[in-house]
């Protein structure tokens, strides 16, 4: 009696499954450390100590703030308006082909105060800026809950 065995490769199969697992999993952690960002900032009258996230503002109405899905960023007005910092805070993941993701303020929507509010500095009309981080305490609080994304994606594959 002669046995015929046939071998189906599907290790390709099985890596880009795992590759974008990964890549969801990294897009899941852009939108927790973008909340979290948006979260830490309060609308407050005056500048916030140093040190601590800053404060927003009211600022003009009819704002439209940023909201992202995926890699396409939509437009919609606020009906509850939470200032130009907080929603000039976005999130994009790289292709699915190199795993990345990029959080952080968008210069379109806030200039560069975004930056001078994060690790302080001075802008171009010379006003000084304190150190106010508000996005590497957001990323150090939710990094821990990557393991546990990683696994609930990669149980899926």
């Amino acid at each position: 009696m002669e046995w015929k065995v046939k071998y189906i490769d599907e290790s390709e199969k099985l890596a880009k499954a795992f590759r974008r697992a990964g890549w969801i999993a990294l897009r899941r952690l852009g939108f927790l450390v973008r909340k979290k960002a948006q979260q830490s900032i309060i609308k407050e009258e005056g500048p916030s100590a140093p040190g601590t996230p800053p404060n927003t503002h009211d600022g003009r109405h009819g704002v439209k703030e940023y909201i992202t899905t995926g890699r396409k960023h939509t437009r919609k007005k606020t009906e509850s308006h939470k200032g130009l910092l907080p929603a000039s805070i976005l999130y994009s993941t790289l292709d699915e082909g190199s795993p990345g993701v990029i959080i952080g303020t968008a210069k379109n929507v806030i200039s560069t105060i975004g930056g001078l509010h994060e690790h302080g500095g001075t802008d171009r009309r010379g006003v000084q800026y304190p150190a106010r981080p508000f996005m590497e305490p957001a990323f150090e609080s939710e990094i821990g809950s990557l393991p546990g994304i990683l696994s609930e994606q990669f149980g899926k594959v």
